[in-house]
């Protein structure tokens, strides 16, 4: 049955919040609406559970289930520890009044250690839901790459790889792949969401510092596998998501970029099943070609710095 779901986005000021809570909505249900009547607010109408997609959204404030009014709220939030958060996107209103949202609220309220808030965000109007900040505590900064027990340079931030990985639409149980995963960024979120997961690098001291950030947050992967990214040896992949290399500081073995970017469409082309979704972050001056094998669904720019722009296209195998 389908239910009303708030996402209140971060707000980054580019594109890639509101398209990963999109993926996620659509990784759950093939068949979502969507409303937007800001840029930090998107309304879903789907089958998909808000409090899984809190589990794993990474850009993102609060993901919850919209209610109308303080009774209904009431009804799901009987007898559980609550508290009451308030979001003020205008920086125009007062501040808003619990008492008025607790009236008939038969729960608990719990300030400290709560299982549910009653979230309130001011926006174009007002918006109400039940909301779990418990799903929303991510542990993003304990993944740092300098937190890890193997750290390189050209290492991407949890909360990006965790985008990747959500762009990709995969699910729990699906074979994710990323052909050129370096420090394993990107693997370690896609194991963590429940994807059984192979990682592939052309260096076999990446392979090496990849299994050992593996094992330092207790994660399995089907593998950790040194593998030329033109010749993978996988023979299908429902999700694949991957910062394709670039610089010094990360191992091309001596292609420009074009070529690079052309060898690992060539070969995800081989390995995606029909329908797969492919993530690749890329220099924007590099264009990912859809050809005959993918179609292109959208493309995020990322402004790293001033002078570096990244490119994350998200394709579909046909």
């Amino acid at each position: 049955m389908k239910t009303r779901s708030l996402v209140l986005l971060s707000g980054e000021g580019n594109t890639i919040p509101a398209a990963e809570a999109r993926a996620l909505f659509y990784a759950y249900d093939p068949s979502p609406r969507f409303e937007s009547h800001s840029p930090r607010i998107l309304i879903a109408d789907s089958e998909a559970d808000p409090f899984r997609i809190g589990e794993r959204i990474a850009f993102a404030r609060r993901v919850g289930r919209l209610v109308g009014d303080a009774s209904e709220a009431a009804e799901l939030l009987e007898g559980r520890r609550v508290r009451f958060r308030a979001f003020d996107l205008t920086g125009e209103r007062h501040p808003a009044d619990p008492g008025d949202y607790f009236g008939d609220l038969r729960a608990t309220i719990d300030l400290r250690a709560p299982e549910y808030e009653l979230t309130l965000v001011s926006g174009d109007r007002e918006y109400l839901a039940v909301t779990s900040p418990v799903t929303m505590a991510q542990g993003w900064s304990r993944r740092r790459p300098r937190q890890r027990p193997f750290f390189h340079p050209a290492a991407i931030f949890p909360k990006l790889s965790r985008a990747l990985v959500n762009l990709s639409r995969c699910v729990e149980g699906d074979i994710f792949i990323d052909p050129f995963a370096g420090t394993g960024s990107i693997p370690l979120e896609a194991s963590m969401v429940g994807c059984r997961v192979v990682a592939f690098d052309v260096a076999e001291k990446m392979v090496r510092g990849a299994k050992r950030n593996m094992r330092h947050f207790r994660q399995e992967w089907l593998g950790a596998v040194r593998a030329d990214s033109g010749l993978l040896p996988v023979t299908a992949a429902d999700a694949v998501a991957t910062d394709v290399p670039y610089g010094r500081a990360s191992s091309t073995r001596g292609l420009g970029p074009g070529e690079v970017m052309d060898m690992a469409l060539s070969t995800l082309a081989d390995v995606a099943r029909p329908g797969a979704t492919v993530v690749l972050m890329h220099q924007k001056e590099v264009a990912a070609e859809a050809g005959a094998d993918f179609s292109l669904l959208e493309e995020h720019d990322l402004q790293v710095h001033k002078r570096l722009t990244r490119t994350i296209s998200v394709l579909r195998r046909r």
